[in-house]
């Protein structure tokens, strides 16, 4: 039984793209299915990556590990009643790289 629980575990984390990490911050976002509530300039259940970048554009740098802490612990509050999910999947390294990514989606011209 334990075998199988294993397996499932392995065989769920990969299919999240995590058991070989993608390098980037887009590949990142992708493999952990950010899309599902976060959409680049219109808001869904999350908030515009464009809109968390110009939030936080004045203080990137603390903002990364703010930022990577609410993707993987999730978190609740800042823009709304609907609470971010945790992303157990997700390194915090990985969150950090995540984190720097989104900070740098403002506004396209």
């Amino acid at each position: 039984m334990k075998r199988i629980f294993l397996f499932a575990v392995a065989l769920c984390c990969s299919s999240l793209g995590f058991a070989q990490a993608p390098a980037n911050g887009a590949q990142l976002v992708d493999a952990a299915r950010c899309y599902a509530c976060h959409q680049a300039q219109e808001s869904s259940l999350g908030p515009p990556y464009q809109a968390i970048a110009a939030r936080h554009a004045s203080n990137k740098a603390r903002m990364v590990e703010v930022l990577a802490q609410k993707i993987v612990n999730g978190g609740g509050g800042t823009w709304g009643a609907v609470p971010m999910v945790p992303n157990q999947w997700v390194s915090i390294e990985q969150a950090r790289v995540m984190a720097e990514w989104v900070l740098q989606q403002g506004p396209r011209k």
